[in-house]
C-alpha cells in the first residue's frame, strides 16, 4: 500500500508522462522537418527514446513534487511536535502574535476614531465660520443702512436745521458703533493668535474696580441699579496683571449686567472679591433675566449675544463680542472665566486673577 505522498507521486507521473511524451514528439518533428509537418517516414522516428526520455523527465518531476510534499508534511509535524512537547513556549508564542495583532487592530481603531474627530472637527469649524460671517454680515448690515437712510433723507432736502442736526448725531453714532467693531475685532484677532502682548505689574485691584464703577456710574444711576460691594473698600487686594485688559475686562461685565438687569425697581449689581489661594476670584453678578441654560456654554462665543438667549423689551446694544474678548484676556493671562444662571434669577460671571508676587 503506498503512503499519501507516494500516491501523489504516482499521480503526478501518471498525469505528466503522456503531457510529456506529447511535448518530446512534437519538438522532434519541428526539429526534423522544417515545414513543420509529417512527411517524415515512420520508421524514422525514435518512438523508444522518446518514450523513455519522456518516462523520465515525468519521474523526475514526480519525486520532486514527492520531496516538496513530504518536506511540507514533516515540516508541519514538526511544528505540531513541538508545541505538544513544549506547549508553554509555544502558547507563549502564540499569546504575543495574538497580542501583536491586538496591538494592530487597537492601532486601526484609535486611526479610524482620530480620523472621524478630524472630520467632524473640520465640520464644526466650518459650521462656526458660517455662522460668524453671517453675524458679522448682521452686525454691520444695520448701521450701514441706519447711515444710508440718514444720508438720503438728507439729500432729499430738510429745511428743519434741528432735523438735520438730529440725522446727523444718528448717522455719526452708527459710524461710531462700527468704528467699535472694527476696533473689537481687531483686539479678539489679536488675542486668538496670541499677538497681544501682555504689560503685567501689580497693582490694587479694590482701585481698579472702583474706577471701572465710576465710568459707569451714569448708566447705573440713569437704570436705578443698585451697586452692592462684597469686599473690604480698605483693604488693596494687590494683584499681577496686565491693568489695561483687566480693565477692559471689568468694564464689559459689568456693562454686560447693566444690560440685562431687571427693568423694574430693584435691579442690582454685586462685585465681590474672594481670597483663593494664590488668586482672588472676583465675581459679577447680576439679578436680572438670566441665561437659558441650554446657551450657557455660548455666551462666550463670538457675536452670540442676548438678543437670541435673553431677550426683553429693553434694547441691548453692543458689538456682540465683549465676552469673547474677555474669555480671550482671562486666558492669556492662564486663568479661566464661567457662568452661573438661571432663568429670572440673574447671572453670575466669575474669574480669577493671580495675586501681587510680592504677596
Amino acid at each position: 500500500m503506498l503512503d499519501r505522498p507516494e500516491r501523489i507521486a504516482f499521480f503526478v507521473a501518471a498525469c505528466l508522462g503522456p503531457v510529456v511524451w506529447g511535448v518530446m514528439f512534437a519538438l522532434f518533428v519541428l526539429v526534423q522537418s522544417p515545414s513543420g509537418g509529417l512527411p517524415l517516414p515512420v520508421a524514422e522516428i525514435p518512438y523508444l527514446e522518446i518514450t523513455l526520455l519522456s518516462i523520465f523527465i515525468a519521474s523526475a518531476v514526480a519525486f520532486l513534487v514527492e520531496a516538496l510534499v513530504r518536506q511540507f508534511l514533516y515540516n508541519r509535524l514538526l511544528k505540531i511536535y513541538k508545541v505538544i512537547s513544549n506547549p508553554d513556549k509555544y502558547r507563549n508564542a502564540l499569546l504575543a502574535d495574538a497580542e501583536e495583532i491586538g496591538k494592530v487592530e487597537m492601532e486601526v481603531r484609535s486611526w479610524a476614531q482620530r480620523t472621524s474627530t478630524e472630520v467632524v472637527n473640520l465640520q464644526a469649524r466650518d459650521d462656526v465660520r458660517r455662522e460668524f460671517i453671517a453675524n458679522l454680515s448682521h452686525e454691520l448690515r444695520t448701521p450701514i443702512f441706519n447711515i444710508q437712510g440718514y444720508l438720503l433723507t438728507l439729500i432729499d432736502g430738510v429745511k428743519d436745521g434741528k432735523v438735520r442736526k438730529e440725522y446727523l448725531k444718528k448717522a455719526n453714532r452708527n459710524v461710531e458703533r462700527m468704528i467699535r467693531l472694527v476696533q473689537d475685532m481687531d483686539v479678539l484677532a489679536r488675542l486668538e493668535s496670541n499677538r497681544l502682548n501682555l504689560s503685567k505689574e501689580n497693582y490694587s485691584l479694590t482701585e481698579q474696580i472702583e474706577d471701572a464703577l465710576e465710568q459707569m456710574s451714569d448708566r447705573l444711576n440713569q437704570g436705578e441699579i443698585r451697586v452692592i460691594r462684597d469686599y473690604d473698600l480698605s483693604q488693596s487686594y494687590e494683584v499681577n496683571a496686565d491693568p489695561e485688559r483687566i480693565d477692559q475686562v471689568l468694564l464689559n461685565l459689568i456693562s454686560n449686567s447693566i444690560k440685562y438687569s431687571r427693568e423694574e425697581k430693584g435691579a442690582s449689581v454685586k462685585v465681590s472679591i474672594q481670597d483663593a489661594d494664590k488668586n482672588y476670584l472676583i465675581v459679577i453678578e447680576d439679578n436680572g433675566i438670566g441665561i437659558q441654560k441650554e446657551d450657557q456654554t455660548r455666551v462666550f462665543e463670538r457675536f452670540y449675544r442676548a438678543d437670541r438667549s435673553r431677550t426683553h423689551t429693553k434694547k441691548v446694544g453692543g458689538t456682540g463680542l465683549g465676552l469673547a474678548i474677555v474669555k480671550h484676556i482671562i486666558e492669556a493671562h492662564g486663568h479661566s472665566i464661567k457662568v452661573t444662571s438661571a432663568p429670572g434669577q440673574g447671572s453670575a460671571f466669575s474669574f480669577t486673577i493671580s495675586k501681587s508676587l510680592a504677596v
